[in-house]
C-alpha cells in the first residue's frame, strides 16, 4: 500500500492528475471519517476534507519520505480540525457584569445543549465505526 502511494505521488510530481484523483478517491472516506470523529459535524467534515486535499496538492511537493504519506495526510487533518475547533470557541465574558438568575439559566441551557452534541457526537461515531466494518 505504502509502495503504491509513492508511485502515486511520484505520477502526481510528474503532473499526471489522474494519480491525483485516485489517491483523493483512496483517502477521501477515511479523511472524512476522522475529521467528523474530530469536529462532529457531518457538513463542517466535508469542508475540512476537501482543505485537506488542498493542503495536500499544495504541499505535496514538501514530503520527504512518500512512504509516509498516509501519517502526513492524517497530520493535516488533524491541524485543519484544531484550527477549526479554536474558531467555533465563544468569546469569554466577565461573570461580574451579569445577573445571577441569567448565569444559571445561560449554564443549564449550554449543559442542555453539550448533552445533546455529546448525543450526536456518539451516534456520529458510532455511524463511522459500521461503516468501516
Amino acid at each position: 500500500m505504502e509502495k503504491d502511494d509513492a508511485h502515486l505521488i511520484h505520477r502526481i510530481l510528474a503532473g499526471d492528475d489522474t494519480a491525483f484523483t485516485t489517491l483523493v478517491e483512496k483517502y477521501y472516506r477515511n479523511v472524512h471519517a476522522l475529521a467528523w470523529r474530530k469536529i462532529g459535524d457531518f457538513h463542517h467534515a466535508e469542508e475540512i476534507t476537501q482543505d485537506t486535499f488542498l493542503q495536500v496538492y499544495k504541499k505535496l511537493p514538501t514530503l520527504k519520505n512518500r512512504d509516509q504519506f498516509a501519517g502526513w495526510l492524517y497530520v493535516i487533518v488533524d491541524r485543519l480540525c484544531i484550527g477549526w475547533l479554536r474558531k467555533q470557541k465563544p468569546a469569554a465574558q466577565s461573570l461580574e457584569d451579569t445577573e445571577a438568575d441569567l448565569v444559571g439559566k445561560l449554564s443549564y441551557t449550554r449543559y442542555i445543549s453539550e448533552q445533546h452534541e455529546t448525543e450526536a457526537v456518539e451516534r456520529h461515531y458510532e455511524i463511522v465505526k459500521n461503516l468501516r466494518y
